[in-house]
């Protein structure tokens, strides 16, 4: 659901012209969606257990305990699906990098300030938010446990293709 509400404010960050919070809006929904895969696919019990505590000073202290973004991203990939996998592993290499720029206020956001936002890049990352959104709801349709809502996913993905991005290397570098 963070990741979903990420990708809402992301599309609204455009509407109302403010690309770089958008582009950095995107590496937080990243991270929250690779946070959903790694807690259904490769979180041990007691690591789940850490974040669904009640929001307390100690249920803080352990939760700064659990793995980082990139032991995370290592677990999913070894144990969740390839269908899952595969973007997330893809869009780490080729755009964390860049909107870690965004996210810092370093060279990108700056360039794009004064260079002006390209339309290109602008579309290549509401792709990407969608394509965040559309992983983020097959995990909720996983966790309902019904195919029905599998199919549903699925069929809403095949129909709004050209919404998503590319599934090439060239296509998954938002920089």
């Amino acid at each position: 659901m963070v990741s979903l509400e990420h990708g809402s404010v992301l599309r609204k960050a455009f509407e109302i012209g403010v690309p770089n919070t958008g582009a950095a809006l995107l590496r937080l929904q990243y991270e929250a969606l690779l946070k959903a895969a790694w807690l259904l696919f490769a979180a041990t019990p007691l690591q789940v257990e850490k974040l669904a505590r009640p929001l307390e000073n100690e249920a803080e202290q352990a939760a700064k305990g659990l793995p980082g973004y990139l032991d995370m991203l290592a677990a999913v990939q070894k144990s969740g699906p390839a269908g899952l996998t595969q973007p997330l592993m893809e869009f780490n290499q080729y755009s964390r990098h860049a909107l870690n720029s965004f996210v810092h206020t370093g060279i990108h956001p700056l360039s794009r300030t004064k260079e002006g936002f390209p339309l290109p890049l602008a579309e290549k990352i509401l792709k990407f938010a969608n394509a965040h959104s559309h992983l983020a709801y097959r995990i909720l349709a996983v966790l309902t446990g019904e195919q029905q809502r599998m199919n549903q996913v699925t069929k809403l993905y095949l129909a709004f293709v050209d919404c998503l991005p590319m599934n090439t290397a060239n296509e998954t570098k938002p920089t």
